[in-house]
């Protein structure tokens, strides 16, 4: 093979043989393993890695050596290769997996299932038919919920405006000559057709949209997240843990829990320009862009500030009593911006990564750049916790393990569009009180 499409086989070579001591589950697109480290943090430890990216599996080399790493394609592995790797033949417990999600991100281009990025979500699924693990996790972002099939650009849509209620609703009005949306182009037409694929493979699924915060993480994050169980049914979604302290919840984590302490030695961080620096300087803790003078907005935004959306993330500064926003992988960018809550500059690698749950002592390698990336990427720590705490008796056949009942799947797609709509007038500021849905005990 070439040395582009060569799968590396280093952790099979260094290793006299797998660990058989633990039940088999495997962690595909690891990224930086946040999603990993919080299931060990519940007991349930990955015993084998699947990454592409070279800095991620370099940080997850320096940090679990021992741990079988397969840096690779996954569209060019199937179920019997990894078998080979593990010499397992027996019962894979779990399989894991974020595909990556830029197609659907907001922080991205809006796409559709057939974008190339979409379909690595397909070759998930490919490799639980071939090795047909007895559950599987699924998580993505929030926004697979809205996701189309095939995305027709909001210009080329039907009337002038747009926005989540309406497109949810699936409201197609011929205007002006335009055609209305197909099937394949209506927001949801993606979810469904997972969904349908994914039970022809004969598992039984639950689903929905978490918020990180609920469980502890000290930052909104939605994601969406699937659970399967070939055999019977999934367990049911984590329970929030925490809110507003009152319903039997404990407070949220804030800001200043996470990086209080090391305020004074946070560690390399990214600057900002002299401009940038300068609208900063005039922002309040929790503040945005809205906080500026009108003829500051224009000018700090340029033509964003003419657009009809997608300027929440411009100029937010974090408050120490309050929730982070997402983290992101950009946060010197003034269009997504995470300002310190009490130092003009960026917050840096190390507060980045106590905001999604990163032990003190885990090690991200690569240049300043690449580090931001891999802790932006990741899954919060405390969302892979909560996910592990479902599993972790079900791995060791714990009779009280606790399972969902069959699932009404067109009310969880209900649920999750209503949760995703409601995140949507809370970043818009007209709620600042989180919403939280019960999900089956």
């Amino acid at each position: 093979m070439s040395t582009k499409t060569k799968l590396n086989w280093h952790a099979r070579k260094r290793a006299n043989s797998p660990d058989k001591s633990s039940p088999e589950v495997w962690s595909f697109f690891s990224g930086a393993m946040g999603l990993d480290l919080g299931l060990e943090m519940a007991g349930v430890h990955p015993t084998l890695a699947v990454e592409i990216d070279s800095w991620c599996c370099t940080t997850v080399r320096r940090n679990r050596p021992s741990l079988t790493l397969l840096d690779g394609d996954v569209t060019k592995l199937t179920g019997a290769k990894l078998r080979e790797l593990r010499e397992c033949s027996g019962e894979v417990e779990l399989m894991v997996g974020g595909p990556p999600c830029q197609s659907f991100s907001p922080g991205g281009k809006r796409a559709a299932l057939s974008d190339p990025r979409g379909n690595l979500i397909y070759e998930y699924f490919r490799l639980i038919s071939e090795v047909r693990p007895r559950y599987f996790v699924m998580e993505n972002v929030a926004n697979l919920i809205t996701a189309a099939l095939n995305h027709r650009p909001i210009k080329d849509r039907p009337g002038k405006h747009w926005n989540l209620r309406s497109y949810s609703n699936g409201d197609a009005l011929t205007e002006d000559g335009v055609a209305p949306l197909a099937d394949d182009e209506l927001s949801g037409s993606a979810i469904r057709q997972i969904l349908n694929d994914v039970q022809s493979l004969n598992y039984q699924v639950t689903f929905g949209v978490l918020d990180a915060a609920d469980l502890g993480a000290p930052q909104h994050r939605l994601r969406f997240v699937m659970f399967g169980a070939r055999d019977g049914f999934p367990p049911a979604l984590p329970k929030p843990t925490h809110g507003d302290g009152v319903r039997g919840l404990l407070p949220f984590r804030t800001v200043r829990d996470a990086i209080w302490d090391i305020r004074l030695n946070p560690g390399p961080h990214s600057s900002y320009t002299e401009d940038t620096a300068a609208y900063f300087a005039l922002i309040p803790p929790g503040g945005t862009w809205r906080n500026l003078p009108i003829e500051l907005q224009k000018k700090g935004l340029g033509p964003a500030y003419e657009s009809g959306g997608g300027k929440t993330g411009f100029f937010r500064r974090l408050d120490y009593d309050g929730l982070s926003p997402t983290v992101t992988t950009k946060p010197n960018r003034k269009g997504s911006a995470m300002c310190h809550p009490e130092f003009v500059r960026p917050i840096s690698v190390w507060e980045c990564a106590r905001l999604q749950g990163f032990p003190d002592d885990w090690i991200i390698e690569g240049p300043m750049n690449q580090q931001y990336q891999q802790i932006g990427n990741a899954v919060p720590t405390f969302l892979g916790k909560a996910i592990g705490e479902r599993f972790a008796p079900l791995l060791e056949n714990e009779a009280d393990a606790c399972v969902s009942p069959a699932p009404r799947l067109e009310h969880l797609l209900e649920v999750a569009s209503a949760r995703l709509r409601k995140a949507a007038c809370n970043k818009r500021g007209r709620n600042t009180t989180p919403d939280l849905f019960g999900q089956p005990a």
